[in-house]
């Protein structure tokens, strides 16, 4: 989740853009469905949120679930990196 100079250099030199999130959704599949919320709740325009889904057992679901009636009423919207980079 973290990159330095070295390696963005190499990236560029290989034709590779790197992506960074600007919020951690989940804290790696570890926050409780409260936490979640609140930090997706956080997401502002052009904000990428890094979050878990592929654990369907922890809170990350739930609490996405929980903000995003909040999000959408505030006029956020969702989009792919592809979508949101063309």
């Amino acid at each position: 989740a973290w990159c330095d100079d070295v390696a963005v250099e190499l990236a560029g030199r290989l034709g590779v853009s790197i992506i960074a999130f600007s919020i951690n959704g989940d804290a790696g599949a570890t926050a409780p469905k409260a936490t979640v919320a609140t930090n997706f709740g956080k997401a502002r325009s052009r904000s990428i949120v890094l979050a878990h889904f592929n654990r369907p057992e922890k809170a990350t679901a739930k609490g996405l679930a929980k903000a995003l009636p909040r999000l959408l009423d505030a006029g956020r919207s969702f989009a792919t990196l592809t979508d949101a980079l063309a």
